[in-house]
């Protein structure tokens, strides 16, 4: 998983709690913070109750919502959810375009190959249209990240980094979207005093701190620990 031996990044016992159940707590004790999920693999879910969460969080936030998605890469979490493994993307960009739809709050209705309804409303609708970044390094996954708000990448070396965003942008320009706006958010393997001002000289608009490794491991920690690492952070990046 993200890793050339096929190593897991986290411990058995490693907490995975629901994004929209923790990102609804999270708003109500905070007032700036935006919350996007790295990433939400959508087509092992359906449409509608994805757009039923997502727009109750993004209410409770009062729109502090970036809905990050992937297409999945273990055949089993889709046979335990009864999710076609192999169909998963061709439902990912149905399922992208039904949940916008949904997310209007205005009656609405779809035909496609994989979902089809008549007119329904959901409510709450959200009062702006939520930010789509897309997670993937395949054609289709550039095509899809081009024709929404933003590109997810892991793990990416300096040198990896340049090349990735050179695809992405000759999909949005095979796609007509250079100029609307865009974020690349990145979870870079790269350090150093400048490392954030050489990667938003790159073009990258968001990163991952990663500050839940410990050791190269997603391990439990306690809440103190957490935050001496973000006040850290804070210190050497945000003076």
């Amino acid at each position: 998983m993200y890793t050339k031996d096929g190593t897991v990044l986290w411990e058995p016992h490693t907490h995975w709690p629901d994004p929209w159940v923790i990102i609804a707590a999270l708003a109500r004790e905070t007032k700036d913070a935006r919350f996007l999920t790295t990433v939400y693999v959508l087509p092992m879910r359906d449409p509608f109750s994805v757009a039923k969460a997502l727009s109750t969080a993004a209410v409770i936030s009062n729109d502090r919502v970036v809905l990050g998605i992937g297409v999945g890469w273990q055949k089993t979490e889709f046979e335990l959810t009864g999710q076609d493994f192999h169909t998963r993307g061709k439902r990912c960009d149905e399922q992208i375009a039904v949940i916008k739809k949904l997310l209007t709050g205005e009656m609405v209705e779809f035909h496609g190959e994989f979902f089809d309804f008549n007119p329904l409303m959901m409510s709450p609708g959200t009062s702006r249209p939520i930010p789509i970044l897309v997670g993937g390094e395949s054609a289709a996954a550039f095509r899809r990240a081009a024709q929404n708000d933003g590109w997810l990448g892991v793990r990416y070396t300096e040198e990896q980094i340049p090349p990735m965003l050179k695809r992405i942008d000759a999909a949005r320009r095979e796609h007509g979207t250079l100029n609307k706006p865009f974020d690349v958010w990145l979870a870079p393997m790269m350090s150093g005093p400048d490392t954030y001002q050489r990667l938003e000289e790159m073009g990258v608009t968001m990163v991952s701190g990663a500050h839940f490794f410990v050791d190269g491991k997603v391990v439990p920690t306690t809440l103190d620990f957490k935050k001496r690492r973000m006040e850290a952070f804070a210190t050497q990046f945000l003076k």
